[in-house]
């Protein structure tokens, strides 16, 4: 019976087994992906140059006006308010056209009647005059003489008051800027209106904030882009400054440029290309200007000598758009590299 027990359980034991690899080959199997192989990392690339020698500049490139040559700003010699504008930019005038004025109270009425108190004066001193002699001493026309200046002094005095709350046109041209309206507080000696003759124009280029006036001289060479591509040569004429700020702070230096033909047209009041020719160089020695580092004040280059590098100062000269001369550190043929 014992014996018969245990077949029965090798036998259950057998069939388990079975039964258990069964099922597993069922299952999928499982796969172990493979790493991906290390990729190697790229090559430290250096960018290098070589020291040679070129033409380089130092441009300066913006817009001038072409203007005329006979400008003139306008003001009232004493303050008021704006009483009438009779003119706006563009308007042809002629000379000594009324132009603009301030309101005067009664001073026009005070005027009226000064000169015609001068008038009495007169008659009465030429009355006085004529009886010299007879009726009346020296003393008695001197009197009458000291009135007549009195009343003249006075209608001048009235006059010149007038006249400063008046602004009138110096000269034929053109009206270019307005710069105040009517009913407008306007301050004594302030630009209130510029005028100009456009029959001999020039270009007028205002500097920005910043730009090195020393390197600007009379005679210095000007490009001109007058119509499409077509550029002309042209010359600093003067340089003086803006007299359009509100203080002397906010002038600004005004170039103005001739073209070397006068006979080449230009059209007034309009805005054309220029280019200052500020410092030029030939033959110069050059590099990038990627390659000049900045640290501290100091300016230096890094210079490949076979598997070497070294940092060498260098003193810089004329700095173009993209290249700079080098006036001391480097030798034409060395290499440099770059950032």
């Amino acid at each position: 019976m014992l014996w018969q027990r245990r077949q029965l359980f090798i036998t259950f034991l057998v069939m388990l087994l079975l039964t258990l690899g069964a099922g597993c080959s069922l299952l999928p199997e499982e796969r172990v992906d493979t790493p991906p192989p290390l990729l190697s990392p790229p090559e430290v690339r250096t960018v290098t140059y070589a020291v040679e020698r070129g033409y380089i500049a130092d441009e300066l490139r913006t817009l001038g006006r072409v203007a005329a040559v006979r400008e003139s700003t306008l003001y009232f010699r004493r303050s008021g308010r704006m009483k009438e504008l009779l003119v706006q930019a563009g308007d042809a005038i002629s000379e000594n056209q009324i132009l603009a004025k301030l309101e005067t109270g009664d001073l026009e009425h005070r005027l009226r009647l000064a000169k015609l108190d001068l008038q009495r004066v007169e008659m009465e001193y030429k009355r006085v005059k004529s009886l010299l002699g007879l009726e009346v001493s020296p003393y008695e026309l001197k009197l009458k003489e000291l009135d007549k200046e009195k009343a003249v002094l006075e209608v001048d005095r009235l006059q010149t008051e007038m006249e400063a709350s008046t602004i009138r046109a110096p000269f034929n041209g053109r009206m270019v800027s307005v710069y105040a309206r009517e009913r407008d507080a306007v301050e004594a000696y302030r630009t209130v209106l510029k005028v100009a003759d456009p029959v001999e124009l020039e270009i007028q280029v205002t500097l920005p904030y910043g730009t090195d006036v020393n390197k600007l001289v009379r005679g210095q060479k000007v490009l001109v882009n007058v119509t499409g591509e077509t550029w002309v040569d042209g010359y600093i004429h003067q340089i003086a400054m803006s007299e359009e700020g509100s203080s002397s702070f906010d002038n600004k230096p005004v170039v103005q440029i001739r073209l070397e033909d006068p006979k080449i047209p230009l059209q007034f009041d309009s805005l054309v290309k220029v280019t200052i020719l500020l410092e030029e160089a030939e033959n110069a020695l050059l590099v990038p200007k990627a390659v000049v580092r900045n640290y501290m004040g100091r300016r230096f280059v890094r210079v490949l000598d076979g598997d070497a590098r070294r940092e060498v100062d260098v003193v810089v000269g004329i700095e173009g758009d993209t290249h700079v001369q080098i006036l001391k550190g480097l030798e034409e043929g060395q290499t440099v590299i770059g950032k």
